[in-house]
């Protein structure tokens, strides 16, 4: 089983190295150990489509839609389509069922 960095750095620090010395073993700088010494472990967990009822990308969207990417971010902002903010970034995603009941909705209806 790997070590994480931060484990590496708690540990080494638990031991008595110096930061200087800890970001030499663990290969960051002085500021970074120091930041990673106080800062608490979280769980990180691995993000699945299964998870999130299959969210697509802008990208994926835009295909699905036939349409251009800039045309769904433009949806997106208007509120034409629900879209989730994901990650330190803010990556736009949406989901499936939400792409499908727009492109339902867009379809005329057919004359029976």
């Amino acid at each position: 089983m790997s070590v994480s960095r931060r484990e590496q750095v708690v540990r080494s620090q638990k031991a008595g190295l110096a930061h200087t010395k800890i970001g030499h073993r663990a290969d960051l700088n002085r500021k970074r150990v120091k930041k990673m010494a106080k800062t608490k472990a979280t769980a990180k967990k691995k993000l699945t489509r299964a998870n999130f009822d299959a969210l697509l990308t802008t990208a994926e969207a835009a295909k699905l839609l036939n349409v251009h990417i800039n045309t769904v971010r433009r949806w997106s902002n208007k509120g034409i389509i629900a879209t989730y903010r994901i990650g330190p970034r803010g990556d736009r995603r949406l989901r499936q069922g939400d792409v499908d009941k727009l492109l339902r909705k867009s379809q005329p209806a057919k004359a029976t």
